[in-house]
């Protein structure tokens, strides 16, 4: 996933998800086309100190839903990276809950929403039915490409 979020003045709080979308799909999640806007929650999602305050449904997309339970967090200057975790959930009865881990990149380079960039993956589940597949590592390249395609942009405009 990628898109934009407000942060507080702080850099401690999410208060807002002005854009998010998938940006490509994988496996099971192929089901759900590319640029595919992304439920965010409306709650503030407060990250730090870590381990950050639980939020269930931090996010939902194509049948697919995200409680968050914690984090660690590393801020330096305009970057901020969340790792965090939680269990991921479908609609499907195919799928069963699922110990699931993520990465959020940001960095704030302008007032106003800063760029994100999710990456994550699944964890260890028991049992023989399947699990939410995970995001693989073509999502973080995916991820990062469009991130260093958008500051390449930036810089273009400015100059």
């Amino acid at each position: 996933m990628g898109g934009e979020a407000n942060l507080n003045n702080a850099g401690t709080q999410i208060t807002s998800w002005p854009l998010v979308y998938v940006v490509a799909d994988s496996g099971a999640f192929s089901s759900i086309s590319a640029f595919t806007l992304v439920n965010m929650s409306s709650s503030t999602w407060i990250f730090s100190p870590s381990p950050g305050v639980a939020l269930n449904d931090l996010w939902n997309v194509g049948g697919f839903s995200f409680d968050f339970l914690g984090d660690t967090v590393s801020q330096s200057g305009n970057f901020l990276d969340i790792n965090g975790y939680g269990t991921i959930s479908s609609t499907d009865p195919e799928y069963q809950t699922t110990d699931f881990t993520w990465n959020l990149a940001a960095e704030n380079t302008a007032s106003g929403p800063v760029d994100i960039v999710f990456s994550a993956s699944t964890g260890a589940s028991s049992g023989g039915s399947n699990t939410v597949p995970d995001g693989g590592l073509t999502l973080v390249l995916l991820g990062v490409a469009l991130t260093g395609i958008e500051l390449f942009r930036r810089k273009l405009c400015k100059a």
